[in-house]
């Protein structure tokens, strides 16, 4: 994205306090109600490809991008420990594979020139196993593409996101790093339906751990880690993407804990969301449920409305199952103006705002309050009296605790995901 978020922002803190009929309200999915489930489920393991060639860097070839030019779709690159200062495009092979064989070990450096890592426009293309650094752009980056995985990655220290996809469908984000980015180490933005999930990943040190701009529809974020970012999770609507609103997400069982990091390199709108974990800022129809949420300075699990050219009061999103604890401000809250069906069941928490919100009604009328807490926080931004870090000396991440891909050397190259029934 090329906006700068800080704009788009100006007018919530207004927004919450003059409630649904001083601004124009926006927020309708397809015929009124929810047009898809939230969840992606599980699929199947990709499907090996059985006629390929491995082009190995630098044995055989001088620069990842000289063996992605000799390649045929299915093939494989494999690429050997070592720095490789360069950008790689993949523009016109799909079901190409690029594998390094040390995660930690094969990495693409920027040097705080290049623009992005990787770039991606062809369909079914799959990284994995390697480490993107210094970029002043992205790490790695799909856009308008129809299968893609990302496994085995690590991005730290770029200047706007880690792992970053936009506009596309059926893919996955597992077992994936990054850290110290202005806008978020994970992005998936402006599909619907996405066909996607993120699993097992972790994000900390960045502006957010996860932002999903106008993304939903069979999209699941599970089992990962969100910590020690300005903001945790924040599924979003704009209308500088395609689309809005954000619709029909599932985010569980993940660890939200400690996104509270006046030190993380922010320049989009991190602080605005600084101190609260998972934050669905003007989307409808989410599952958020039996998520672990902990140790924010502001609210733990809340619901604002987004305003852009049009205000998107937060709707018909499920808060169930989680377990929310010392929050500074409200374990629990929603913020005014929201447009009805917000519900907060079974939740593990002590303090909400407004006041009852775990009673499983459907919610009323949102708390004024919530939105200018955070609205105070985007006029310090604004104004340019915000903390925020410098993404090129953030901390490095702890490589002994990422793990490489298993037989990265010997393993067939594979499909991005199987679509099975859902395409």
């Amino acid at each position: 994205m090329t906006f700068r978020r800080r704009d788009v922002l100006r007018a919530v803190g207004a927004a919450g306090l003059v409630g649904a009929g001083g601004a124009v309200v926006a927020g309708q999915s397809r015929d009124g109600g929810q047009a898809y489930p939230a969840a992606q489920p599980p699929r199947d393991p990709p499907r090996a490809y059985e006629d390929y060639t491995v082009h190995r860097v630098p044995e055989q070839y001088d620069t990842i991008q000289a063996a992605v030019e000799a390649a045929a779709p299915e093939d494989l690159v494999l690429v050997g420990p070592g720095v490789y200062r360069e950008n790689v495009r993949v523009l016109d092979t799909p079901r190409l594979t690029i594998r390094g064989t040390d995660r930690n070990e094969v990495i693409l450096d920027g040097e705080f020139e290049r623009q992005d890592g990787v770039t991606v426009t062809s369909d079914d293309v799959v990284l994995e196993n390697m480490t993107a650094r210094h970029y002043r752009r992205n790490g790695f980056f799909w856009s308008s593409v129809s299968g893609w995985r990302g496994e085995y990655l690590t991005a730290y220290n770029n200047q706007v996101y880690g792992i970053y996809n936009i506009d596309s469908q059926h893919g996955k984000y597992a077992h994936c790093y990054a850290s110290g980015h202005t806008d978020s180490g994970f992005y998936i933005g402006q599909c619907k339906p996405c066909h996607a999930r993120i699993e097992n990943v972790r994000s900390e040190h960045n502006a957010i751990g996860y932002s999903g701009t106008n993304a939903g529809g069979y999209l699941t974020v599970a089992d990962s880690v969100w910590r020690h970012n300005m903001g945790g999770v924040v599924p979003n609507s704009l209308d500088s993407e395609a689309d809005p609103p954000q619709d029909a997400a599932r985010i569980e069982n993940n660890l939200v804990e400690s996104n509270n990091n006046a030190d993380a390199p922010d320049e989009a709108f991190g602080y605005a969301a600084f101190g609260t974990g998972i934050l669905v800022a003007g989307g409808i129809n989410n599952e958020v449920r039996n998520n672990t949420v902990r140790d924010h300075l502001n609210f733990g699990v809340a619901a604002v409305p987004m305003v852009d050219e049009n205000l998107y009061p937060p709707r018909g999103n499920t808060f169930s199952g989680n377990t929310v604890t010392d929050s500074g401000r409200a374990d629990l809250a929603v913020g005014a103006p929201q447009d009805g069906g917000n519900v907060f069941r079974d939740n593990d928490a002590e303090t909400s705002r407004p006041a009852g919100l775990n009673g499983g009604t459907r919610l009323v009328g949102g708390d004024p309050w919530v939105t200018a807490v955070l609205f105070e926080q985007f006029t310090q931004l604004d104004e340019g009296q915000a903390p925020r870090g410098d993404w090129r000396t953030a901390p490095e991440p702890p490589f002994d605790e990422l793990e490489s891909m298993p037989d990265a050397e010997t393993a067939p190259p594979r499909e991005a995901v199987q679509r099975g029934g859902d395409t």
